[in-house]
């Protein structure tokens, strides 16, 4: 009897679970921002790098992956972009394969190199001329300030990711970051 009990209250649970409609539901929850588990710790300026600059005094160091010579936090007024520093040896696969990477980063179509170069603007700091470019996803609210350094036999690739309004706010930062780069002696 007891066996009949539970099946019988077995079947009703199932059946009152099933639903009538056949059709598939879908739902969206809204993305809870996780809490900041990287690790905070001092990063002098001058560092084993090879290289030496003059961070933004808001700049926070962070940690990054083992890739980056250095990672930054940067606030802004809507929240916090990340910057990272970069160094690979030769090109590091030249401009046009580097901006197409971020560009698909951000869902954009790739671009050929006379687009690029259209949309870089030259600069000049303590490593010689290199070249910044934006990268903007309006739809994404995503976006990228971006510097490609030379810098002797390796270049130095500089990327800030944050919203289009951050990556506006930060530029002037972003600039001479990026110019006060030296090789350190």
């Amino acid at each position: 009897m007891a066996i009949k009990l539970i099946f019988s209250i077995l079947i009703l649970v199932f059946l009152q679970s099933c639903d009538q409609d056949n059709h598939i539901r879908t739902y969206q929850l809204a993305k809870t921002k996780a809490a900041d588990t990287k690790p905070r710790f001092e990063v002098p300026e001058k560092q084993s790098t090879g290289f030496n600059w003059t961070k933004p005094a808001s700049w926070i160091p962070s940690f990054g992956s083992s890739m980056r010579l250095a990672s930054f936090d940067v606030p802004f007024s809507n929240g916090t972009g990340d910057l990272s520093v970069i160094q690979l040896g030769g090109t590091g696969g030249g401009i046009e394969a580097n901006v197409n990477r971020w560009r698909r980063q951000l869902n954009l179509e790739p671009q050929s190199l006379s687009e690029i170069k259209r949309e870089m603007i030259e600069n000049k700091g303590g490593l010689g001329f290199y070249n910044v470019i934006r990268i903007t996803n309006e739809e994404l609210g995503s976006a990228f300030l971006c510097a490609i350094l030379p810098a002797g036999n390796q270049t130095l690739f500089v990327k800030l990711s944050a919203d289009p309004k951050g990556i506006h706010e930060i530029e002037t930062d972003f600039i001479s970051f990026c110019s006060s780069l030296i090789i350190s002696i």
